[in-house]
């Protein structure tokens, strides 16, 4: 059997996906987007920040001085994924917008292992999957 671990914490970060798209657009209603993304970057800094000091893990933080730039980009990621989300929330609605971002993320990590890595192999299932998560997302935006 999988170790069931990995799953949970996958659940837990869709589940607190919600919760932080739900925050931050009532928050980005409040002051602005821009500023309510601010804030959810600076507080989830400070709670890694000090995860890392309780965990005794802060002194690998040296190590990020030698590694390839484009490894350390991440961050632009994270913040334009809070911003637009915490945008399209108010417009779209939770679940309209978090289907479209998931709906985004399987289909590009789906071409990024096939074409980019080709750690994976497009089959009858796959495409039929993707159609499956298009339809998804046309049946949830209805």
């Amino acid at each position: 059997m999988k170790e069931i671990f990995p799953y949970i914490l996958a659940i837990a970060a869709g589940i607190f996906t919600t919760l932080e798209a739900s925050l931050n657009s009532q928050l980005g209603e409040l002051v602005s987007p821009k500023v309510a993304t601010l804030h959810s970057l600076l507080v989830g800094s400070f709670v890694m920040f000090v995860a890392s000091i309780l965990s005794g893990s802060l002194n690998e933080y040296h190590k990020v001085l030698n590694i390839r730039f484009l490894l350390l980009i991440g961050g632009i990621f994270g913040a334009l994924i809070i911003y637009f989300t915490t945008k399209a929330v108010p417009k779209l609605g939770i679940t309209t917008t978090l289907t479209m971002v998931i709906a985004a993320q399987i289909l590009s990590s789906l071409y990024f292992e096939i074409v980019v890595l080709k750690q994976q192999r497009l089959d009858i299932n796959k495409i039929f999957g993707a159609l499956l998560v298009l339809c998804g997302v046309y049946f949830i935006s209805e």
